[in-house]
């Protein structure tokens, strides 16, 4: 007997999208023609253009449709902060709500720029398939062409052990050095590309913008998304320095599916987007302290 085609929901944090939305929302369409039955949850916030009409009106003749204003939440100045309260309300939809607790599959993503590149639904379905040959894999990620940009999510011995910019403000405080110099030590020498025709890697974190995970191990996740942490530094002199930083939501999130004995893969032919070269900021640690 054949299986069942799955059921997929697709979950989303959007504001000031409608540029990008046309193409994200044509991939969904696309990936839904493999799904026997799709659920959307998106969570818009103080958008300024016309990302909330767009969405009501593309989601108007659809089942299982949910869009959820949160206007107001830009008075948080922390954008982690913000997106971990975006996304651990779409978690407690999906956990309060009887039926979408028995969709097979969640695909988070954000609906930008990232995913406006198309999504081939061949490598979709693959990514599905890896994931039921065996019931610990929990999630798969996507991967981008070119410039792998999602280090800040990335946890990986060999690509990424650390909070990257976390990296970059100790090295900066140690050594006592330009953010340049401190960039160029640490987050520089960790850009890397994934050719697609790798095998998936195992992480213990990821997310590159799109990420695909069974339904239990959402549902089972005893960690949130957190999206800051209390950071200590200690001067030359023995004085503290104790503020507030912002960390990469996912990375909590995911700790809690591997503890539930979940393994994690970026998955290189499930490509998301173009980065030819990307630049970043070196000095981008510091808007994290708040």
């Amino acid at each position: 007997m054949n299986k069942l085609p799955p059921k997929i929901i697709f979950a989303g944090a959007v504001q000031n999208a409608s540029k990008h939305l046309p193409s994200v929302l044509k991939n969904l369409d696309n990936i839904s023609k493999l799904a026997l039955e799709v659920g959307y949850i998106f969570i818009e916030n103080d958008s300024a253009d016309a990302t909330k009409a767009d969405l009501k009106a593309w989601g108007s003749n659809k089942s299982n449709f949910n869009l959820v204003s949160l206007d107001g939440l830009n008075q948080m100045a922390a954008r982690t902060v913000r997106l971990e309260i975006v996304r651990n309300t779409y978690l407690e939809l999906i956990k309060t709500d009887s039926n979408l607790r028995d969709f097979d599959f969640l695909v988070i993503l954000d609906m930008d720029e990232v995913n406006s590149y198309p999504i081939d639904i061949n490598n979709f379905s693959n990514s599905l398939s890896f994931l039921n040959d065996l019931t610990s894999r929990a999630a798969v990620f996507a991967n981008q062409q070119g410039d792998y940009y999602d280090l800040w999510a990335l946890r990986s011995n060999e690509l990424c052990p650390v909070d990257i910019w976390q990296e970059v403000l100790d090295y900066a405080h140690v050594h006592k050095v330009s953010d340049e110099e401190a960039f160029s030590k640490t987050f520089a020498k960790r850009v890397f590309n994934l050719e697609n025709y790798k095998d998936p890697i195992e992480v213990y974190s990821a997310f590159g913008g799109f990420g695909i995970y069974k339904m239990q191990f959402i549902l089972d996740n005893a960690n949130p998304y957190l999206g800051s942490k209390i950071k200590v530094l200690r001067n030359d002199d023995g004085q503290l320095q104790v503020f507030r930083t912002q960390i990469c939501e996912h990375v909590h999130f995911h700790d809690g599916i591997r503890a539930q004995g979940g393994s994690l893969f970026i998955f290189p032919s499930l490509i998301n987007a173009i980065f030819p070269k990307i630049s970043f900021n070196p000095s981008f640690f510091r808007t994290l302290i708040f």
